[in-house]
């Protein structure tokens, strides 16, 4: 296969992605959910086959073979050869710029449909009528042929009210890699809130030593010789006693530099582009849904507002009639909104606003920066604070989940990051019945998560995870075991017995064990 057909077959399967858009509302039964979800995985096989092939095909540095075109010729040179090198120049610069366009589609797609298959395992549980075995997460793709291990296809689905999961966000994904057409179709308030979740999942943890350079001199053949080698960093290996062993006693080090690796939040670019599209997508839709409720609340004067707002759209639409150039635009809208606020009675001849107005106009605009802007940031950061405190380190690790190429752990640095609004939780409670509260040290309640887990290890110690989530949070968010409980769709009474796994963790349970502490101390 060469190159144009390549590239024209893969563009057309991300076109077919694009007009084949599925109802996420219709996925509550077993057949549809299977149906729509071996879509994805089949999409996501073919998707990776492609990025393969290109890979291999060199398209992840298209731009290399433009070297040989881009150097001076050698001795004298006609004009024409000198027009065809640029055109040929031309011509491939133009095809490496189709090839790393069409893998970069490829690879937001890719990490759209992670995000979108994670999503789905998170929303039901699988459950076999005959033999009550449970499928959920990853195990979910074990019986995509609508049949059980025990051969019975009696199976239905159930919500997973454990799961950390918003099935709406998948009709704003990317799917079919269009992420840039996406971010173009954003307000200046959501491209704000995009750069902010962009720039919170890429916050990246302090410095960790992957590897050692080195300038070493050794005595060789009667002489010395300067040269530059690279080990890989290992905890407690003395470096100078391993390059002595391999260049001889005599060898001196000359120069040593640490070389340090900066993992982010989320490790993958098109990840965190795909993420941040779809969370700023959806707060844009709850935020419209409920804005002129709240609006209602706080301006002053209903009607005025009314009648501004009226005023500001007639405008807009006199401007385009006129089809002036652009930069008249700014001051003929000014003088045309102007007009209309005169014959309203909401500005004096002298240009100067009703102050009743004033006032509303900036509630109004605070109202949208506070719903716009930050919504999707408190959304985005519960999602990752609730999957975090639910889920067990190996399964961070081993599977990717609604948050592909997270890491399974953060440090300090990384969890100050987390921050919540206060008003913007209340709000997505009482409006949008989420089950949501506000953490004011959320670090706190990280750090503490990744403390015990780090204790847990190897010891094979077995806990309900959403119910050993809350009551973390009952512990360092000081919320009460019902509040905790209801959070995670957990009893208290379950979070009280994990409760009392960690306060009795690593202290002696039986009098033996007890007997023998003491000795040991004596």
């Amino acid at each position: 296969m060469n190159e144009s057909t390549l590239i024209a077959e893969v563009e057309k399967f991300l076109e077919r992605i694009r007009h084949n858009k599925k109802d996420t509302d219709k996925i509550h039964d077993f057949k549809n959910y299977i149906k729509f979800y071996s879509y994805l995985k089949g999409n996501l096989e073919k998707l990776q086959e492609f990025r393969e092939t290109m890979e291999i095909r060199g398209y992840k540095a298209p731009y290399r073979s433009l070297t040989r075109y881009s150097r001076a010729p050698l001795g004298e040179v006609k004009v024409e050869d000198v027009q065809d090198a640029t055109h040929h120049a031309q011509y491939f610069r133009m095809k490496a710029t189709a090839k790393k366009n069409i893998l970069d589609r490829v690879k937001s797609s890719i990490s759209s449909h992670k995000i979108a298959i994670g999503h789905l395992e998170e929303l039901v549980i699988v459950k076999c009528e005959s033999c009550e075995k449970k499928f959920k997460g990853h195990e979910i793709a074990d019986i995509t042929t609508k049949t059980c291990s025990c051969g019975s296809n009696n199976l239905k689905i159930y919500e997973n009210l454990n799961g950390v999961c918003r099935v709406e966000l998948i009709k704003y994904l990317p799917l079919s890699g269009e992420y840039m057409v996406k971010m173009s179709e954003l307000s200046p308030l959501s491209r704000e809130a995009f750069k902010k979740i962009v720039r919170i999942l890429k916050h990246e943890k302090r410095g960790v030593i992957k590897t050692i350079s080195l300038v070493i001199r050794s005595f060789e053949g009667g002489r010395w010789i300067r040269r530059r080698v690279t080990v890989d960093f290992k905890e407690r290996i003395n470096y100078e006693k391993e390059i002595r062993k391999k260049y001889g006693p005599n060898v001196r080090i000359e120069f040593l530099q640490f070389h340090r690796k900066k993992p982010a939040i989320i490790n993958d670019k098109n990840v965190r582009t795909a993420l941040s599209l779809a969370y700023v997508k959806l707060a844009e839709e709850f935020a419209r849904e409920i804005f002129d409720d709240l609006q209602k609340k706080i301006i002053i004067n209903e009607e005025k507002m009314k009648i501004y707002d009226k005023a500001v759209k007639t405008a807009d639409e006199r401007l385009d009639i006129t089809g002036r150039d652009s930069e008249d635009k700014k001051e003929l809208k000014k003088e045309l909104l102007n007009d209309i606020l005169i014959k309203n009675h909401l500005m004096d001849k002298k240009g100067s606003l009703d102050e009743e107005l004033i006032r509303d106009i900036e509630t109004k605009r605070k109202l949208e920066k506070k719903l716009y802007i930050q919504m999707p940031k408190v959304l985005i950061i519960w999602d990752i604070l609730k999957y975090y405190l639910t889920t067990s380190y190996d399964r961070r690790s081993k599977y990717s989940g609604p948050f592909p190429n997270l890491r399974p752990n953060l440090d300090t640095n990384q969890t100050k990051v987390f921050n919540m609004d206060e008003s913007i939780t209340k709000i997505l409670r009482e409006y949008k019945h989420e089950k949501i509260e506000y953490i004011p040290d959320i670090k706190k309640v990280l750090t503490k998560k990744f403390e015990i887990e780090k204790r847990m290890k190897g010891l094979h110690v077995k806990v309900n995870p959403p119910a050993f989530g809350a009551s973390i949070l009952n512990i360092s968010a000081h919320l009460s075991l019902e509040e905790s409980a209801n959070l995670f769709s957990v009893t208290p009474k379950q979070v009280q017995e994990e409760r009392k796994k960690i306060d009795t963790f690593g202290k002696p349970i039986s009098k033996k064990a007890k007997k023998f502490l003491d000795m040991i101390k004596r």
